[in-house]
């Protein structure tokens, strides 16, 4: 640290360094057409431990960094029409499980082979897991074939694999706590996870409607705003005291209250804050990581491995699951390249394993390289898989279900 702060002024230096830092590197690489969350981790890698080392990392400014990735999964909540979740769950659930489940798989093959125990290789598997599909979304715009079957069961399935992400990394976090992978342990965190995240969803659904009008007739300023993070903060609340990951329940209440009539605006102002609070996050969880403890001979191979299973665990689970229900080969092929790309949940994963001193720093680093090399290769994969005429009709095999193009 090349200077020293007060304790009173950390939380206001950490701001005005992730702020300024992480947004100038947003556009830097919004310019390239790739994710602007990139942007943030290349900012915490510079000014924190790897480089410059300016950036104050305390149990405040962790907090503060919790909170920012809390609430942009309820803004993913907010953002996920509760109608589209239940009716996407037969055939998107059967091809999240097959991909999610490989993926996962991958990253704990790989523990086994370098000798890792099976917390350490739960959580290599948890990195692995999750999807972002964002720049798939925006490159399938760019090509015009975001109303494909393929687009379209790419999205389906992005919907469920946030969840079965969240679930494995608050698996994972309550796992850690208890200091025991067990069947029985596991089973308990999962039965939580999915019984306190649908106690939510279902309770908030049906009252969400008579909150709003209650809080629409208060003539106070940003009332609803205020509330709607009063109740995504008790959801929060109540999922950490049943022993889950906050970050269940955050969710959780954005999808409840996602098709309420009337939240339009607060919804813009509830992403605003998000993308805020967000960066904190990521340049934080950067800054935290110094390479030059991490770039050591040893771990060349487990980044290549962790590198090479990114692509072969969706390529496998995706490919594999969409053939067996009945997509053509060339559908297989621009689903399961449509769900390259990693991004957040990547990253929160490996921040909660170093968090609990699960992994080490080789385990972010592991992440910021699949994070960079699948966005990064993603678009011009899509661009050739989806060359070509496209699909109009799959009708799949176990379910008298047939996809058209939109």
């Amino acid at each position: 640290m090349l200077i020293e702060i007060s304790d009173e002024l950390v939380i206001f230096y950490t701001l005005a360094l992730a702020l300024l830092f992480g947004k100038l590197f947003e556009e830097l690489i919004s310019r390239t057409k790739y994710p602007p969350v990139l942007g943030d981790l290349l900012a915490g890698l510079v000014i924190g431990s790897t480089v410059l080392g300016i950036y104050v990392i305390n149990d405040t400014v962790k907090a503060l960094a919790w909170f920012g990735v809390t609430i942009l999964l309820f803004y993913a909540g907010l953002s996920t029409r509760y109608s589209d979740f239940i009716r996407l769950l037969p055939v998107a659930g059967i091809l999240t499980l097959g991909e999610a489940l490989a993926a996962f798989s991958m990253g704990f093959i790989i523990g086994a082979v370098l000798g890792y125990d099976l917390m350490k290789s739960f959580f290599l598997g948890a990195i692995l897991e999750a999807t972002s599909v964002s720049l798939t979304i925006r490159t399938l715009i760019e090509l015009g074939k975001l109303n494909t079957i393929e687009g379209y069961t790419i999205m389906e399935i992005a919907v469920l694999d946030d969840l079965a992400s969240l679930i494995t990394i608050s698996i994972g976090a309550s796992i850690a706590t208890l200091g025991v992978l067990s069947i029985v342990n596991v089973s308990i965190v999962v039965l939580k996870a999915v019984g306190a995240w649908i106690a939510i969803v279902v309770i908030l659904h049906r009252t969400a409607k008579y909150i709003i009008k209650a809080v629409s007739k208060m003539h106070i300023e940003e009332a609803m705003i205020s509330i709607l993070i009063a109740v995504f903060s008790a959801s929060a609340v109540l999922v950490g005291l049943a022993g889950v990951s906050p970050l269940v329940g955050a969710y959780a209440a954005g999808l409840a209250l996602s098709e309420v009539i009337g939240l339009r605006e607060v919804r813009e102002s509830i992403r605003k804050l998000a993308i805020i609070f967000s960066t904190i996050f990521f340049v934080t969880t950067a800054a935290q990581l110094n390479l030059r403890e991490a770039l050591r001979p040893e771990f060349l191979s487990f980044y290549l491995l962790m590198i090479i299973a990114a692509f072969a665990g969706k390529l496998m689970g995706a490919g594999i699951t969409s053939f067996i229900l009945g997509f053509p080969l060339r559908s297989v092929f621009r689903i399961s390249v449509g769900l390259f790309p990693r991004c957040e949940f990547a990253i929160i994963a490996a921040y909660t394993a170093v968090s609990f001193n699960i992994l080490g720093p080789e385990a972010y680093l592991a992440a910021l390289m699949i994070v960079f090399v699948t966005n990064i290769v993603t678009p011009p994969l899509l661009k050739v898989v989806f060359a070509g005429e496209d699909t109009e009709e799959v009708k799949l095999r176990f379910k008298r279900v047939v996809l058209r193009r939109q």
